[in-house]
């Protein structure tokens, strides 16, 4: 039995507001990843696919988020159609609104697609032997919880599920809580793990084992306002083959984030800073072209900024798909709450308002001394 298990696909995430033929491209790049994905699972052939949550990024996901998965659906129902897809809805997939399924439910409805979208779920597949459990967020969050057990009947037993495990090791137990915080104390969904021939697991977006058989596959793109955290890792989704005991995971490219080291700038030479940053710009490997690029400035004040030439400045927004000049280091006023890119423009002595509009394209939009 080869299971492929993917998670936190979040199609429709969009940022960065830069966009091609009316599409947010952040957007285009998740669905090209999960597409990358898919075709490289159809190359492994598989006996099962899962996709363990967060499969939209929110419950009311636009038109090209529902035509990205429907297209994915599709080419594995094509090419595997002895494969079966199991999906669980996360924490983004679930509307408020208990009454509501969300859109994640209407997935339910394809041919050889499993969709959980509220309470669990067991899947029982004749040809494969196999039982598997679905656990979608809202079933962590809804009384009474569910206590998952393996049938002995079945050759395989697998869980899917969404949240944040924890390992109880005098047990060797796992707990599904919903996620999010540090709170150990609440209820969660316990999982004698040792009885599971695998457990997927999605709402994390970086590839880690819990446990011997406990996995979370991590994103298949870097995601959130801060991309730049994860620009070390890769990302894609695992392969998993229960009777070898073999967990693989299968890099996906996605789009280049480069996170450039700190850089020291004598403060109050703007001649000095614009030089230094042309010199680091152009020392990036391949250069800057369709990259997220985020470069850190130790020391340098808002005001120094003002200097940079606006030419530069509309070369970096046009280059790079987004590029992020942040401060650090910067000695600011306890209570002074105010966003860094309001302070450097208020430091303009005569504010031009296209070199306003670029500076807002590329200084971080934090507070304190670093954005």
């Amino acid at each position: 039995m080869i299971v492929a298990h993917l998670s936190d696909l979040h199609l429709g995430h969009r940022t960065f507001d830069r966009a091609e033929r009316g599409q947010n491209l952040r957007e285009r790049d998740l669905a090209v990843a999960f597409q990358r994905a898919v075709g490289s699972i159809v190359e492994a052939r598989p006996d099962l696919v899962v996709i363990a949550g967060d499969v939209f990024d929110r419950s009311n996901p636009p038109p090209g988020a529902l035509v990205a998965l429907a297209r994915g659906l599709d080419e594995l129902r094509g090419s595997l159609p002895d494969s079966r897809v199991l999906m669980v809805a996360g924490a983004r997939d679930t509307p408020r609104r208990t009454e509501d399924a969300g859109a994640l439910a209407a997935l339910d409805t394809f041919p050889n697609v499993d969709a959980a979208a509220g309470r669990a779920r067991a899947v029982v597949l004749p040809s494969h032997r196999a039982h598997v459990i679905l656990l979608p967020y809202r079933s962590a969050i809804t009384r009474p919880l569910p206590a998952p057990e393996p049938d002995p009947r079945q050759r395989w037993n697998i869980v899917v599920g969404y949240g944040r495990a924890t390992e109880v090791e005098a047990t060797r137990e796992v707990t599904l809580r919903a996620g999010g915080g540090g709170d150990r104390t609440t209820d969660g969904i316990p999982i004698e793990w040792k009885r599971w021939d695998y457990v997927a697991l999605g709402g994390q977006h970086t590839y880690r084992r819990v446990a011997d058989r406990v996995v979370y596959s991590g994103a298949v793109e870097r995601v959130g306002v801060s991309p730049w955290d994860e620009a070390a890792e890769e990302k894609g989704y695992v392969l998993a083959d229960l009777e070898a005991g073999d967990v693989t995971f299968v890099p996906v490219p996605g789009r280049p984030v480069v996170a450039l080291a700190p850089t020291h700038v004598p403060i109050g030479d703007p001649d000095g800073l614009q030089a230094r940053l042309e010199e680091v710009v152009r020392e990036v490997p391949g250069g800057i072209e369709d990259k997220i690029v985020r470069i850190r400035l130790q020391g340098t004040r808002p005001a120094d900024l003002r200097g940079l030439d606006p030419a530069f400045l509309a070369s970096l927004v046009d280059r790079a798909l987004h590029f992020s000049i942040e401060l650090t280091g910067t000695s600011v006023p306890e209570m002074d709450r105010t966003p860094l890119i309001d302070r450097v423009v208020a430091s303009l002595d005569a504010p031009d308002d296209r070199v306003v509009s670029l500076l807002r394209r590329v200084v971080g939009s934090g507070v304190g001394g670093t954005a």
